[in-house]
């Protein structure tokens, strides 16, 4: 299977390291916690998708990830995520329109809270034009703002992320 762009360099700037402790939000498949996966040794990635048919396959896909102890997969959407006492180095998110389509102070301010000390938020994108990175980064942006998270654009080519720290 060829590994979408877009993935490959996601997970390329996330900088994963052994250790670390993942949140990956809408991880459809579960291409991208493959990636995750085979980078960390105990560390760990909670996966979380709203689809039972996308958990399902993610689930398969990584199960040596899971039997491993290095991968869970929550069929659940952000909203319903139970992140009560989770601390996570890295949150992020693919090409999920949740956090540009509409406001996401809500769930700006759970994954804020979700952070650990030094942590990030990563949301990356592959829109479809210049003007639709530069407006998506913008609306983004400005919502992390109000969430008390400094925002950062990181553009390659047509890929976007906007990576937040508190």
């Amino acid at each position: 299977m060829t590994v979408p762009e877009r993935l490959a360099w996601a997970v390329d700037v996330l900088d994963v390291r052994p250790g670390d402790r993942l949140l990956e939000i809408g991880c459809g498949r579960g291409v991208a916690a493959a990636l995750v996966c085979e980078r960390l040794d105990d560390g760990h990635l909670t996966a979380i998708d709203r689809s039972a048919t996308a958990i399902e396959a993610a689930r398969r896909r990584n199960a040596e990830h899971v039997a491993a102890g290095r991968a869970s997969f929550e069929q659940v959407s952000l909203e319903e995520a139970d992140l009560a006492g989770r601390r996570f180095d890295k949150i992020f998110a693919v090409n999920v329109n949740h956090f540009w389509v509409r406001d996401p102070s809500r769930e700006l301010e759970r994954l804020r809270r979700a952070l650990s000390p030094g942590g990030a938020l990563h949301l990356f994108y592959d829109p479809p034009s210049d003007a639709k990175a530069a407006e998506v980064a913008a609306g983004i942006g400005a919502a992390l703002t109000r969430c008390g998270l400094t925002p950062a654009v990181l553009r390659r080519d047509r890929l976007l992320c906007v990576t937040a720290r508190p």
